[in-house]
């Protein structure tokens, strides 16, 4: 699987739409200051998206950076993250996000953050590599990948 940086609005909007149909809390397109990024294979010289993800500076999550001592500056926050290919065709997001975690890490990043859901094991981020590090103030979990 190759991991690839959406540069292209179209592209970035396709994004956004396929995340509106596989992820159960949808996308909001107008967030600001993010990253957009998806997983492609190839079959038969065709590429096929089969999952994405969209990073976003963590200013509106800086008390969960705090409260974490986490370098605001050098980390994300994983706002969303979706496979469109069915359970049937593997494990695809583990894969993605521990590349993606590997292209971060080469850009000198320092982690990504993320949120659990409640209704939800949240197996994908402990296959992924990311540790739990506490919650939210509302009790969500609160799941930390370090890239260094």
């Amino acid at each position: 699987m190759e991991v690839r940086e959406l540069k292209d609005r179209s592209d970035i909007r396709l994004l956004n739409k396929l995340i509106n149909m596989y992820h159960k809390m949808g996308n909001n397109p107008g967030l600001s200051r993010c990253r957009y990024f998806v997983g492609i294979v190839e079959e038969d010289g065709i590429e096929y998206w089969v999952c994405g993800a969209v990073l976003q500076t963590p200013e509106a999550f800086a008390p969960i950076f705090r409260k974490h001592n986490i370098d605001s500056k050098r980390s994300y926050f994983l706002r969303r993250v979706c496979r469109f290919v069915p359970k049937a065709c593997g494990n695809v997001l583990v894969e993605f996000l521990e590349k993606l975690a590997e292209k971060l890490r080469s850009e000198g990043k320092e982690c990504i953050v993320t949120l659990g859901l409640d209704d939800h094991s949240n197996a994908l981020y402990k296959k992924a590599g990311f540790i739990e590090v506490g919650t939210t103030t509302t009790g969500k979990p609160v799941f930390v990948k370090r890239l260094h």
